[in-house]
């Protein structure tokens, strides 16, 4: 609904866009005038309120202004224009062959169907405007109202009902059109079990080049981003932990007490780096002996309970029974992590180190550790397993993603080729108006927005 509500205001500014581009004019004059012709395509005009060319501009605007480009550029604004045009003449000349091809045949019901679900949007638009007026004390005469003022702020946008109606089915259409114009060209054609091996190991070899020997980088985008990846670097186990909660003041106490004395050995480093005169001292410096009785004093607290946990383990408890009755981690309490495990290495970034090295102390498959302390309370590991490294295994489901994005990416290439030849032979007559809006015929004649507006 939001996706639908977005659209509408992007189509509400077209003609402050067309105005921005109007140069010298003043913003309101330049909206209020009636459109000009800026262009044919085999004879189909193109008028300066075309609703995809001041979307696409519009788009362009946005994406520069976002990212603090000057949009009163003159080359900046020439750029925009000529790919909002670019975009334009291409998606009339699809639709021109889709027509020449009969591709335009509609049955009344799949038209009637679009018109159904296009009047269910509209109503759904409608009540997510006036929703924002309505409480639950609401009064029916309430309701009506905001459903009114709904309706008169969508219609200052310049909508009413039937106008999205026609426009959603018009939309509907050609992007069937569109649909069945890319099926046409990549008629027969198929995709092999070669080119989705190729494809695959495409993949492998890319994310082993950038994760084999930086691990850190593996973790922040596999684990933080939770982008996929079909190569794992060498030295990855996978461990289990029951997490024993710890008494907040116990906790505080050891957390304060390792602070400090990290921040002490940075300032006695940064003092025999550059001697200065005696700092003043404050409080009682912390010692070692006294950050590990506190981290003894969070063991004793948990130490009846690690006693139970190793009783039962002696007398034929699963690791993984105890997790569920003992562990606070809300990650081991689901199935299916708690039977992966959670994948650890050496040089792990995304776990307390403390428990990343209480892992990597685990000698063989199967062994649990003694309690450990960490930031978020006691652990108690277990060694599950090892963790396979290289190329992930290319399974079935694998093998039919692949294909639908080879099938895809066919469709674009079939696309772009097809585009290139009709755009070569097509008839195009700017105006005046439409220099501005120009397409030039060479890259080098013309700035490219890519170059101009940064990637995502």
């Amino acid at each position: 609904m939001k996706k639908l509500l977005a659209m509408l205001l992007a189509l509400s500014l077209l003609l402050s866009v067309t105005a921005v581009f109007a140069e010298g004019e003043n913003t309101e004059t330049a909206a209020a005038e009636e459109p000009v012709l800026l262009a044919t395509i085999n004879g189909e005009p193109v008028y300066s309120d075309n609703s995809y060319l001041n979307y696409v501009a519009n788009y362009y605007m946005e994406y520069a202004s976002y990212y603090g480009y000057d949009t009163s550029d003159p080359e900046l604004l020439a750029a925009i224009r000529q790919n909002a045009m670019l975009y334009t003449l291409q998606s009339l000349l699809i639709l021109q062959k889709a027509k020449e091809m009969g591709m335009d045949q509609f049955t009344d019901e799949e038209k009637a169907q679009y018109t159904e679900e296009a009047r269910e949007q509209w109503a759904a638009i409608v009540e997510d405007y006036a929703a924002e007026n309505i409480t639950e004390d609401s009064s029916e005469e309430d309701k009506a109202a905001a459903r009114a003022d709904a309706l008169s702020e969508l219609m200052n946008m310049g909508y009413d009902e039937e106008r999205y109606v026609s426009e959603y089915v018009d939309g509907e259409l050609n992007d069937t059109m569109v649909v069945r114009m890319e099926d046409s060209l990549v008629q027969g054609k198929t995709v092999t079990d070669e080119e989705i091996q190729a494809y695959y190991d495409g993949l492998v070899n890319a994310d082993k080049e950038a994760y084999e020997k930086d691990v850190p980088t593996y973790e922040y985008y596999t684990q933080y981003y939770g982008q996929s990846s079909y190569y794992t670097p060498e030295g990855y186990r996978s461990v289990i932990h029951i997490l024993l909660p710890v008494e907040d003041e116990l906790m505080n106490a050891w957390k304060d007490l390792s602070a400090r004395l990290e921040e002490q050995a940075d300032t006695e480093e940064s003092t025999d780096a550059e001697p200065t005169a005696e700092p003043e001292v404050t409080e009682e410096p912390v010692t070692e002996e006294m950050v590990k009785a506190a981290e003894q004093a969070i063991l004793d607290s948990v130490q009846a309970k690690v006693d139970e946990i190793k009783a039962k383990l002696a007398e034929g408890a699963s690791f993984e029974d105890l997790i569920k009755e003992y562990g606070t981690d809300p990650g081991m309490q689901d199935d299916e992590t708690r039977a992966a495990g959670y994948p650890i290495h050496a040089e792990s970034i995304m776990y307390d180190p403390a428990f990343t090295a209480a892992a990597m102390k685990l000698e063989k498959i199967g062994d649990v550790g003694e309690p450990v302390v960490g930031q978020y309370g006691v652990h108690i590991l277990k060694y599950l397993k090892d963790i396979q490294s290289g190329a992930q295994e290319l399974t079935d489901e694998m093998k039919d993603e692949f294909r639908i994005t080879l099938e895809e990416n066919q469709k674009v290439e079939a696309m772009n080729a097809a585009l290139t030849e009709w755009m070569a032979a097509a008839e195009i007559v700017y105006t005046e108006d439409g220099e501005a809006w120009k397409v030039q015929e060479t890259a080098e004649d013309t700035a490219s927005v890519d170059e101009l507006v940064p990637e995502d």
